[in-house]
């Protein structure tokens, strides 16, 4: 019979399992797999996390009610911070990666605004960096997003993306066929051309009452 060292390392596979679900299967605890696996010189990345189900969902739901962050109230170091983005979104990024970007609540809202529904924003980790990279130094962007900030976050002026070329037009998801505009301004422009918009917006009083 197999030991546990030789079961955990039969049970890993490179970004499929988890540390979690090894230890599951092995009966151990994730931190004894991760020890095992550097000590064979086992690279570890990024599984796919299975989906929860409703009713653990509720479990949850129900336990966490009440309950007070850990961290509520606590200044957590800049690293800290940056480990915990780079643990939580579904791109394989390092965390020296992210640490290239100062100010992560940018960083993290760029990350929210591309976030997966309904296979809307389906990107591969390199069209997520170009991304980030693009949009992070991006004029117009920080121009939306530095006034939103300076309305106390009003949800008119909320920074969201814009499909150049509409979608309904044919436009994609490519990285140049996206910018970002206020939410009433994207909400505005709808499904029109970049072209047609800026034609309406340069008469825009002769739709006003």
């Amino acid at each position: 019979m197999k030991n546990i060292e030789q079961m955990i390392l039969s049970a890993y596979i490179p970004y499929v399992t988890t540390l979690r679900s090894v230890a599951r299967t092995c009966d151990t605890d994730h931190h004894r797999v991760k020890r095992v696996l550097e000590k064979n010189g086992i690279v570890i990345v990024k599984g796919k996390i299975a989906p929860f189900s409703a009713q653990h969902r509720d479990k949850i739901r129900e336990a966490s009610k009440g309950r007070t962050s850990w961290s509520k109230g606590k200044k957590m170091h800049k690293s800290t911070l940056y480990k915990n983005m780079a643990t939580h979104i579904r791109f394989d990024v390092s965390v020296d990666w992210l640490l290239a970007f100062d100010d992560i609540e940018k960083l993290k809202f760029l990350n929210r605004c591309i976030t997966c529904r309904g296979g809307r924003f389906e990107l591969t980790t390199e069209d997520y960096k170009a991304y980030i990279v693009r949009f992070y130094h991006d004029d117009q962007f920080n121009s939306v997003y530095e006034r939103w900030l300076k309305s106390g976050k009003d949800k008119w002026k909320r920074p969201t993306i814009d499909h150049i070329n509409p979608r309904s037009n044919g436009g994609c998801n490519m990285i140049d066929n996206l910018q970002f505009l206020t939410w009433f301004e994207n909400r505005a422009k709808c499904d029109m051309s970049q072209q047609d918009w800026d034609n309406l917006k340069s008469d825009m009083k002769e739709y006003l009452i």
